[in-house]
């Protein structure tokens, strides 16, 4: 009897359940002695303390169908509050909200992702109750008025329709129109003043089933709904990430296990080894067992073990740490790897992940293309070096070739002059004593000769004989000296042309510079466009060196000729006035200094900058027009001081102060 009570409670037949009071109030004295409760919607209920506590003070007026059962209904509440799964608590809740409000259907609707989703609807079929979860779009359901769900949405307002009629304009559209509920009860669902949901009711036979005692019983539910929505919502999400995580794990697992190179976790802290591939031990030659209780002096080589102490310790500063080394087999064998390192924290503490690559065939491949790129080096090299002999050799063919020629010229030059030189030489040696005894005779023929006649009078006056008397003595005198002139010429010819032995012979430095002055004073004599070019020695007491005298005339001469070149073009534009305020100079120095002589040439010319400077005795390095100049000189004469004399031969200049060459030979 009393489960029928309770079934026509539920129903809402309050006609019913009264009648059964009025013919059977003994069988159910146990429920009409409850105390009704009053419900605060706002708040979760303690079923055990209510259950536990007693209902005295309770009166026999007390009705049932004022009050539901409210074991049923804290029963309902901890059924609600002890589900955490989503779709079991929505599917739970609205078979409960269905069991205990007197509706045919029952629906509930959720916020997701911004839009809000029907998502599940249990309803009364064929006297059995049944859930649909299968979420739609609210805008698209077809089994709730979408205004009244609108309405409730955007007001947070419950909404309680009888007989399709109710004060609040627009909210009757085409659902309810078609479908004619008799009874329609739609409540937001508010957790912490936020809409959390919305619960859609419906009777469509009975008007008047929500009843204000059956309110207070689904707003108490829908109290405890919304804390177990937000609940298994929490509880959905942290599973998902739960699941994310262990499908991330699972991943990283999978990939950790299957990829080629070794990978291996060690804590930073102990310095132990808490994780490995299986690549990783293999390389090494070790099993799982044996890879764990290795240690870095097992698998590193004894000249590479520090790195594991720098390793640990750019890890434990959150660095990166990368090397090349020597890695240890099991069997002691050794081979190349490289090895990345990088910091991450793993289940709170420091750790790192070591990434290892067998690289043995890489590096006997580096090591081989190394051998081969330096054979090509090396070869090069030769290559270079067989290219300068041979440029050198070329020079020293091509200078050989025009000292040799110029040598043949000034030695046959010489030797034509001298054989008249002698001749004149030794005719005006003879020359002189007749022509002074004849000079002595002609001045007895006077001194006897008292009466001249008029005729020899008329000729000695016309022949001015007295001058020529005077002169003649004189004209032998400079013909004399012009003879001795020009063998000084040819001597210095001999000496700047003479041919080298291929051996050092003793040589006055100061004869070789001379005679190469001698060579080039007509390019120092003044002419229509400037004054000459004053040369000025300041010759130190210098022993003779054994060296190869034509190569340093050589030198002599090259240095010296483009001195007077760059004078020459330092005078362009000047007027010869300008050029004489500032006369064009070469300075000649030379003196002993630390077991060497040295020999300074230096010009007060146009100088030269340090781009010009820097090339100056490189081959074929001219500043010369075409056709003036081959850029071989200074190389040539770099190489005759340096190379075969093992001296040295250095520039210093000033753009716009000058230029000075410095030459120093060793003594022998």
């Amino acid at each position: 009897m009393q489960e029928a009570y309770y079934c026509y409670a539920r129903w809402g037949a309050k006609a019913k359940t009264h009648d059964l009071e009025k013919l059977y109030p003994q069988l159910l004295q146990p429920i009409l002695q409850q105390q009704p409760l009053q419900l605060n919607p706002t708040e979760t209920i303690d079923l055990n303390q209510m259950l536990s506590s007693t209902h005295s003070n309770s009166t026999s007026s007390n009705k049932i169908s004022d009050i539901l059962d409210f074991t049923s209904v804290l029963k309902a509440a901890q059924a609600i509050s002890s589900s955490l799964e989503l779709d079991q608590l929505i599917a739970s809740m609205t078979r409960i909200i269905l069991e205990n409000s007197g509706a045919k259907k029952a629906v509930l609707m959720l916020p997701q992702n911004n839009t809000w989703q029907v998502k599940t609807i249990t309803l009364i079929s064929q006297q059995e109750i049944q859930t649909i979860l299968v979420p739609q779009l609210l805008d698209n359901s077809p089994d709730i008025p979408i205004k009244i769900i609108h309405y409730v949405k955007n007001t947070k307002q419950t909404v309680l329709i009888n007989n399709c009629q109710t004060n609040i304009p627009g909210l009757i559209g085409e659902y309810m129109l078609q479908h004619q509920p008799q009874s329609v009860l739609c409540t937001p669902i508010i957790n912490h003043g936020n809409l959390a949901g919305i619960l859609y009711l419906e009777n469509n036979l009975i008007s008047g089933v929500f009843t204000s005692e059956r309110l207070q019983v689904i707003n108490l539910l829908s109290a405890q709904a919304a804390i177990s929505l937000e609940n298994a919502q929490l509880y959905s999400q942290q599973q998902e990430k739960n699941r994310q995580i262990a499908q991330k794990e699972e991943e990283y697992r999978s990939i950790f296990e299957s990829v080629n190179d070794g990978l291996s976790i060690c804590d930073l802290e102990t310095g132990k080894l808490v994780a490995a591939n299986p690549t990783i031990y293999q390389i090494y030659g070790y099993n799982q067992e044996e890879w764990f209780q290795a240690t870095p002096a097992d698998f590193i080589h004894p000249d590479y073990i520090y790195l594991f102490s720098e390793y640990l310790t750019a890890l434990r500063a959150g660095q990166e740490f990368y090397t090349q080394a020597i890695a240890k087999r099991k069997d002691g064998s050794f081979f190349d790897v490289e090895v990345k390192a990088v910091p991450f924290i793993y289940k709170g503490k420091l750790h790192g992940l070591t990434i290892l690559r067998d690289i043995t065939e890489q590096q006997a491949a580096l090591r081989e293309r190394q051998k081969a790129e330096a054979a090509v080096v090396k070869k090069s090299l030769e290559l270079e070096a067989a290219l300068e002999e041979l440029k050198q050799a070329q020079l020293q063919i091509i200078q050989s070739e025009k000292m040799s020629a110029l040598g043949n010229l000034v030695s046959g030059i010489g030797h034509e002059m001298n054989n008249p030189l002698g001749f004149i030489s030794a005719s005006l040696k003879q020359a002189k004593p007749t022509i002074a005894n004849i000079i002595e005779h002609l001045e007895l023929y006077q001194e006897s000769l008292t009466n001249k006649s008029d005729e020899i009078l008329d000729h000695a006056e016309e022949i001015d004989l007295d001058y020529s008397l005077e002169d003649l003595p004189k004209m032998i005198d400079s013909m004399t000296i012009a003879c001795n002139r020009l063998k000084n010429i040819s001597t210095s010819l001999r000496t700047f042309s003479r041919a080298d032995k291929d051996y050092q012979v003793p040589f006055n430095i100061h004869e070789g510079i001379d005679s190469t002055l001698l060579i080039l004073k007509h390019r120092l004599k003044a002419n229509q466009k400037r004054p000459a070019i004053e040369i000025i020695k300041n010759y130190g007491n210098l022993p003779k060196i054994y060296c190869f005298p034509g190569q340093l005339n050589q030198v002599f001469m090259n240095i010296i000729a483009n001195a007077i070149d760059a004078l020459d073009e330092s005078n362009t534009g000047l007027s010869f006035a300008e050029i004489e305020a500032n006369n064009n100079k070469i300075i000649i120095t030379t003196s002993v200094e630390n077991q060497g002589v040295k020999i300074s040439i230096a010009d007060n010319g146009p100088g030269m900058n340090e781009e010009v400077k820097a090339k100056i005795f490189d081959h074929l390095f001219t500043t010369k027009d075409v056709g003036k100049g081959t850029g071989l000189g200074l190389a040539i004469a770099r190489q005759i001081i340096e190379q075969k004399h093992g001296g040295n031969l250095d520039v210093s200049s000033t753009s716009g102060e000058g230029t000075e060459f410095t030459i120093v030979l060793p003594l022998q």
